[in-house]
Formats: structure tokens, sequence, C-alpha cells
């Protein structure tokens, strides 16, 4: 059995990766059609804002429209690893040869959240065929979910 992450939506202004077991030949889904999880991997591991998550025609100009699933794939661990490294300012380049595609993870600052939660604020650059795309994400890791997008998150006092 091959492991997938699947996206899953969970509370309001949350997005959590979690693993599905799928048949060695599965195809999850094609790119294109992929839009939605795409945004939410952004991880891949990212989230829209809720008037944005409508419309989703951007990404055709978008370094993400030429990612294949293995290329997605690679972006999701990379920013898992960054994630998961106790240095406060880790990063870490990927990139697939074979594709011509290739990205970063940044942490740019970490704070403990109101509700216990250590999170970091994350920056995901993807660049394919000339393009290039950079966002800033807050994910919290949670002992229940593990690392979680998490739009309403802020710093205790």
């Amino acid at each position: 059995m091959q492991q997938l992450a699947a996206v899953l939506p969970t509370v309001a202004g949350s997005i959590a990766l979690q693993r599905v077991d799928c048949p060695r030949d599965c195809i999850f889904m094609t790119v294109r059609a992929n839009y939605p999880v795409v945004v939410g991997v952004l991880v891949s591991l990212m989230a829209l804002v809720p008037a944005a998550a409508s419309n989703l025609n951007f990404l055709g100009n978008s370094p993400l429209s030429y990612f294949k699933p293995e290329d997605m794939e690679l972006m999701r661990q990379n920013a898992l690893k960054v994630l998961d490294d106790s240095s406060p300012n880790a990063k870490q380049s990927w990139s697939n040869p074979s594709t011509g595609v290739s990205g970063l993870a940044q942490v740019r600052s970490q704070f403990k959240a109101t509700d216990g939660a250590t999170c970091k604020r994350l920056r995901i650059v993807n660049k394919a065929k000339g393009l290039e795309s950079s966002a800033t994400y807050t994910a919290c890791n949670y002992p229940d979910r593990g690392w979680v997008l998490n739009t309403e998150a802020t710093p205790a006092k």
C-alpha cells in the first residue's frame, strides 16, 4: 500500500494533513483537478482566505499549475521537515530534476498560541517554468493531529 497525504477540512480557519492508504497504482487526482488539495498542502502543506477559496482561476498562472504529483509530495515532505526542525530559523530547499520544479520552506518565526500549541510562520516558495510564488502561513503542532494550518492562531500573552 502506498501512503498519500490527503488534505481534510477540520475546524473553520484550519486544514489538517492526514495519511490515507491507497492501492499501489492509485492516482489521487490530476494536478489540475487537485487545486483545492494543492492550496491545503501548501506543506503543505497552505490556506487561502475564504473569499479567494471560491475562485481558484489564479492558480492557472502559478508554479503549482505545472506541479506533478511527485512534486507535490516533495514540497509537502520538505515543509514538514522544516516544521519539525527545532532550529528557530530552519530553511530547506527541494527540487525535482525530472520535472524542473523546485521550492523552499523557511521558518520565519515561532510562538506559543493561546491554545498552548507551538506555532510557526512558514514561508513557502515554489518555482516552475520561470514562474515563482511565495506565501507565508501559520502552522501549529497539535499532539493528536500533527501540523495544522491555523489562520486564527495568535500568540499567548
